[in-house]
């Protein structure tokens, strides 16, 4: 359907349906198999319209040029561009669409005044989850989304799915089989238990690739890996009960324990299984930390990334510390606010303070160079 839509070359396309229903993966999968540049860009409440269009930046020689975005890229070499999470943009976004969705298709650069006009090979997607279902996703007006083509995705069917796991993990059919069905009781259970949480609340089809990801060898694997991922990121004890009576009661000859669980895992982290006494620094391994220690070296040995949730000092950035020393790696910590923004993470233009005290350093430290030079040569 997909192919058909892209056929006519000249209307947008837009997917929407459920989270995980392979909307993104079966663009990629449309562009790689038709020799086309794929091009992304991740919507969100604080997209503004120059990551779209481009805006002005220092070149190599501190020049100031106009970068182009990736939407203007795009339009200019005729690459294909997805647009996720279209209904999180915000409104000023949406109106700088505007006028390359009209019948006309031109892009306009208030920066530079250039009006460009697509590439005959260019080609726009957008993909949403439903608005109501999902948190922040705004109702796009019906003038902004007739002026595309509008396709309904639905959620992978269990077979389908399966078949997915079975040769995208690289796990046996009989793990994916079980995988799935247990997918498929805790969604039912979430489903008639608490209505408004939705049946997601407990696991998602991303969350079954990264089981799969932790390559379990046996049944007993299978289920402790299932039990760390489901089970673990639950706050009521009630609901990580009703995951481990769903594994228990889907996987063959399968027994549950926590704390055995932790132990296997704290023996496969760096450095081994922590000590029982004061660490060094002074940090006393309770139950609690090993605990919150086994889960994040599990984490970290399948390449994962981490959110450690819970209450103010109950040692959450201590273990993240913890396993980075014994791991031996460097560990940069970042204390985020309300005025966090991304230059924060990933660096941004900054006045030079001082120049004039930096030059004359400068200076100094040359002359003593060449001073130091010359009497090497006398």
């Amino acid at each position: 359907r997909l192919a058909r839509m892209g056929a006519a070359g000249r209307y947008p396309v837009l997917l929407q349906g459920p989270t995980s229903a392979g909307k993104t993966s079966v663009i990629e999968r449309l562009a790689a198999a038709t020799g086309h540049v794929l091009l992304r860009i991740n919507n969100h409440e604080h997209t503004d319209v120059q990551e779209y269009v481009g805006a002005f930046a220092p070149d190599e020689h501190g020049k100031l040029v106009f970068r182009d975005g990736a939407l203007t890229t795009a339009v200019r070499h005729g690459h294909w561009v997805v647009l996720d999470e279209l209904n999180l943009a915000q409104s000023e976004v949406l109106e700088a669409l505007n006028r390359l969705l009209d019948d006309n298709r031109e892009l306009h650069i208030p920066e530079t005044g250039e009006t460009l006009t697509p590439h005959a090979h260019f080609m726009l997607f957008a993909t949403q989850n439903p608005p109501g279902a999902y948190g922040g996703r705004k109702v796009l007006s019906r003038a902004f989304r007739n002026r595309f083509l509008e396709m309904q995705t639905d959620e992978i069917p269990a077979g389908e799915l399966t078949t997915i796991l079975e040769r995208r993990c690289a796990i046996p059919a009989s793990f994916a089989a079980k995988m799935v069905s247990v997918m498929g009781e805790l969604q039912r259970r979430r489903s008639s238990s608490r209505v408004f949480a939705g049946k997601a609340g407990f696991i998602t089809p991303r969350d079954l690739f990264r089981w799969a990801e932790r390559r379990p060898g046996t049944y007993q694997e299978l289920a402790e890996a299932g039990y760390a991922l489901l089970a673990e990121r639950l706050r009521s004890t009630p609901e990580r009960e009703v995951v481990a009576q769903v594994l228990c009661s889907l996987l063959p000859r399968v027994q549950l324990c926590a704390e055995t669980l932790y132990e296997r895992l704290l023996c496969g982290a760096p450095g081994g299984p922590p000590t029982a006494g004061p660490h060094e620094g002074g940090t006393v391994w309770l139950p609690s930390t090993r605990r919150l220690y086994a889960l994040v070296a599990a984490c970290m040995a399948s390449a994962e990334p981490v959110l450690l949730v819970g209450d103010t000092g109950t040692g959450k950035t201590t273990v993240c510390q913890l396993y980075a020393q014994a791991a031996a790696q460097a560990l940069h910590i970042i204390n985020c606010h309300q005025h966090t923004e991304a230059a924060d993470f990933v660096g941004g233009l900054r006045p030079t303070r001082g120049r004039t005290l930096q030059l004359e350093a400068l200076r100094g430290r040359v002359a003593a160079l060449e001073a130091e030079a010359a009497s090497a040569r006398a």
